[in-house]
């Protein structure tokens, strides 16, 4: 019976392929490039992406241990939204065993989308590990200290960029500090402070994403809206063009 549907774990790559009589397609996840900031989980259009146990898989087994996001090959329609989202270059998609450029990607292809604009970064996390980020949204962080676990250090242990801190305790026992600091200077907006945060103190807000050329209406639209509806946050700001 076709389709057939597939999904092996390779080395550091994950991969989910829907075998059909004349045509095969194949979307893979590279691990290593993965940072779990949930951009995937977000942007596509058929939920077939779920967060996975991000904050437990650096602790129980390292940065590049365990896949963070949780693929379902019975609702993935290999679109390539994800692939043109993800932050950090971590998925390509193939047809017969070709990868697809960028431009060859349905989604692109069909012009359901316009063109990114991004600036690729080199960041480097607090175990010294380099990732390269297309950073394509201006974002702010925000930090809920009351609804702060403190102690925790998820999103300090999760940031590809090492732009979170955890500050020292004050000495004096009645003088306040806060539970986390963000550098807005090395801050690059992925989202994966907020995907891990497990109490929604850590805030991602998306105020702008950069993009040029023409887009269908109204794919375009609800795509930045679940875009910018972070796991912590509700789905009802309207999308910002």
């Amino acid at each position: 019976m076709f389709p057939k549907i597939s999904r092996r774990i390779i080395g550091s790559e994950e991969r989910v392929k829907v075998q059909f009589l004349t045509q095969s397609q194949e979307l893979i996840l590279d691990k290593e490039k993965c940072a779990g900031c949930g951009t995937c989980s977000r942007v596509c259009p058929k939920g077939a992406v779920h967060r996975g146990p991000v904050g437990a898989s650096l602790r129980l087994y390292d940065s590049d241990g365990l896949i963070p996001e949780v693929y379902d090959p019975n609702k993935c329609v290999m679109c390539g939204t994800c692939v043109v989202f993800c932050p950090f270059s971590a998925l390509k998609l193939k047809i017969n065993g070709e990868v697809l450029n960028m431009e060859d990607i349905p989604i692109v292809k069909q012009n359901a989308l316009p063109k990114l604009e991004f600036t690729a970064k080199k960041i480097v996390n607090l175990h010294g590990k380099e990732k390269i980020i297309k950073q394509y949204v201006n974002s702010d962080i925000v930090i809920v200290d009351e609804e702060c676990a403190g102690g925790c250090q998820t999103c300090y242990e999760v940031c590809p960029s090492g732009a979170i801190t955890i500050p020292p305790k004050a000495d004096k026992g009645w003088e306040k500090t806060a539970n986390v600091s963000v550098d807005p200077e090395l801050c690059v907006g992925c989202g994966a402070c907020d995907n891990a945060c497990p109490t929604g103190a850590v805030k991602l807000i998306i105020k702008e994403v950069k993009y040029s050329g023409q887009f269908n209406e109204p794919f375009w639209p609800d795509l930045i809206n679940r875009l910018k509806s972070m796991r912590n946050q509700s789905r009802s700001s309207g999308a910002k063009k």
